[in-house]
């Protein structure tokens, strides 16, 4: 089977390239030319790596003729909401016109390929305490320009299933971390820290945001086990929360950390680290994934964070 992963050098691309090519899948990959692709090292001779921006139509276009892929997923875009309140107009660019030139490649390619579009549980905003957890029939109201353009992509898939009756299937992925994750999101942030602090390079103590969030968190492994799971079992034209179904306050999960530390780690609150606006609470429903695709977290939150931290105490180390 040939799949095309768009945003392969990226941490979840990375981690889904790594589960799909262990299936012995014909993997092809689509990244910018300046990303680093070094996280694809073990598996490189196993898959092929096309140089492309999604909103470079008539390039990705040739791609797509050129590959033919029978699945896609697409992962390509900007995925900080952090940065996207200081670049709004790059992540609709990249987001939300990029995810248009993909659909429309493959729609005048005339394929019959299935596309998983991954959105994001930002996309939901601020919700009840009523609607927590968080079902997939709740309006989107996002908070942030990268919520925005994950809302309007998830409604061009369902567009393009409903007007031109692509094979589209979206999912609503939670917060995800592990191994791998760049900085510029709280666990990895928290993580690269506490390892600079342990290697005796910066004083001891620790610049965060806003601790009191609640956020459902997945490990990344989990995540692209269940983006495969729903490419095999996922309904054509539906939308899959992707997520824990579970809340943790970020100081919980920073207080997990910091116990795992040899060092003793003060904490100190910095502005310029909190969101111009933040969602107070996070937390998914996972039945609908769990009843049609089998999926189910397997690695708990304590092993992602140990695996996380560690990779970034070899990171210093090096």
């Amino acid at each position: 089977m040939k799949i095309l992963i768009t945003g392969i050098a990226g941490f979840v691309g990375s981690h889904l390239a790594k589960l799909l090519a262990g299936k012995k899948n014909d993997v092809f990959g689509i990244c910018l030319g300046c990303e680093d692709t070094s996280e694809l090292a073990l598996i490189r001779r196993k898959i092929a790596i096309y140089k492309c921006d999604i909103t470079d139509f008539p390039k990705l276009t040739e791609l797509i003729r050129k590959i033919r892929p029978d699945q896609i997923y697409h992962l390509a875009g900007i995925s900080s909401a952090g940065r996207s309140f200081l670049e709004p107009l790059i992540t609709f660019d990249a987001n939300i016109y990029g995810t248009i030139s993909l659909l429309e490649a493959v729609r005048q390619a005339k394929l019959d390929t299935k596309i998983l579009v991954v959105g994001s549980g930002d996309m939901y905003g601020v919700v009840k305490k009523k609607d927590i957890p968080i079902k997939e029939n709740l309006p989107l109201n996002p908070i942030s320009p990268y919520g925005a353009s994950k809302a309007a992509c998830d409604i061009l898939a369902y567009q393009y299933f409903k007007s031109y009756g692509l094979k589209l299937v979206r999912a609503r992925s939670f917060n995800h971390t592990g191994p791998g994750q760049a900085l510029g999101f709280a666990i990895p942030d928290f993580c690269s820290q506490i390892a600079k602090i342990e290697e005796g390079l910066v004083p001891a103590y620790m610049r965060v945001g806003n601790l009191q969030a609640i956020r459902d968190l997945t490990d990344v492994r989990d995540v692209v086990r269940g983006y495969e799971l729903l490419m095999r079992h996922g309904k054509a034209g539906e939308a899959y929360n992707l997520c824990l179904g579970k809340g943790y306050k970020l100081k919980q999960i920073l207080g997990k950390l910091l116990k795992s530390s040899s060092k003793k780690i003060k904490v100190v609150e910095d502005k310029n680290r909190k969101r111009i606006a933040d969602i107070p609470i996070l937390v998914g429903d996972n039945s609908k994934i769990k009843k049609e695709s089998g999926w189910k977290v397997r690695i708990p939150l304590d092993e992602t964070l140990k695996d996380t931290l560690n990779y970034w105490r070899k990171k210093v180390e090096n």
